[in-house]
């Protein structure tokens, strides 16, 4: 009876995993094959007559890597290494390297103040995550007002400043705040990548309640046993709490980094010819390979391939040596 039982169960189990197991192979593993088979083709995406086996020469391309062997002229394409990919791929680890550990910082900080026990905290908590779920193409064309260097409010406030600071500056010898030059923002090639990662900081509820739920699972015995051996707030944080969070800066830091190296939007909606390629990430020049003309499908699959070689090497690497630095509760 309890092998029949056992069999149901497990008959019922398999019904209801078949829509994720369908869903997964559909829109997961279908088009890891398509790209990889993809990158290995000379193809614009229209016409399938047209497709052409070239076998390694798009990552020989993207490489560098100088060969001999010989293909026909309709399927060669051209070995010179591309500066473009390597800029985007530049900008895309930049921006993930910068972005990444202060959305961390910020969503640390806010997670801290929203596990505070006050009255009406439910409220506050619900603003954190708003940015969250709100992020999108209008909040950015918003932040874009924000950082306008002619009329947006950042610089009207600078600009502020720079009055203000005038006549201390006189009064030590200075010429003056009227040779400052106020920040380009997203109209220079130098201030667009940090005004990009200020806007990215805004939209880091999702990462605060996951370490708000790590802060509400911290032992109150262990900290209150600290405060009596004479540990200061910062001891205890140090030596307590943040230990019992690494998991979550764990899951944080790889998630985040991986959505910083795939960012998208910013990019598509911010870049401008003043930036001199500033704002070139890696799956805005990916897109504009597949989806612009000429359309060299088989290229950008390609470079989405080597994208997620270097992910996995980079999210391997972070586990890797999580052994050192994250503790478990067992």
């Amino acid at each position: 009876m309890s092998k029949f039982g056992s069999m149901s169960r497990n008959s019922v189990a398999t019904k209801f995993l078949m829509p994720w197991l369908v869903g997964a192979f559909v829109l997961t593993v279908l088009p890891l094959v398509a790209t990889i088979l993809l990158s290995c083709m000379e193809w614009d995406g229209v016409d399938p007559s047209q497709a052409r086996w070239v076998g390694f020469d798009h990552y020989q391309h993207l490489m560098d890597i100088k060969h001999d062997q010989d293909h026909d002229s309709a399927t060669r394409v051209d070995v010179n290494r591309d500066p473009f990919f390597y800029r985007s791929l530049y900008n895309s680890l930049l921006f993930a390297a910068l972005a990444t550990p202060l959305s961390l910082f910020v969503s640390l900080l806010l997670a801290l103040m929203l596990n505070a026990p006050l009255r009406g905290i439910a409220v506050f908590r619900s603003l954190a995550y708003l940015p969250h779920v709100l992020g999108g193409v209008a909040t950015i064309l918003i932040w874009s007002w924000v950082f306008n260097p002619t009329f947006g409010p950042i610089n009207q406030t600078i600009e502020w400043a720079y009055g203000v600071l005038d006549p201390v500056v006189r009064f030590f010898g200075g010429e003056g705040t009227g040779s400052w030059l106020l920040p380009g923002w997203l109209a220079s090639e130098t201030w667009c990548m940090p005004a990009v990662v200020c806007m990215h900081a805004w939209t880091a509820g999702g990462a605060v309640f996951i370490f708000l739920a790590s802060l509400q699972r911290v032992d109150p015995d262990s900290q209150a046993a600290a405060l009596i051996d004479g540990a200061n707030r910062w001891r205890r944080f140090r030596l307590i709490v943040l230990p019992q969070l690494t998991p979550a800066i764990l899951f944080n830091l790889i998630t985040g980094f991986a959505a910083s190296m795939q960012s998208f939007n910013y990019a598509y909606l911010l870049y401008n010819r003043a930036q001199n390629d500033g704002l070139l990430f890696v799956v805005l020049y990916i897109y504009r390979c597949a989806f612009e003309p000429p359309y060299r499908l088989g290229y950008a699959s390609a470079m989405a391939c080597v994208l997620f070689v270097i992910l996995l090497v980079l999210s391997s690497l972070t586990f890797i040596t999580s052994k050192w630095w994250v503790h478990y509760e067992s």
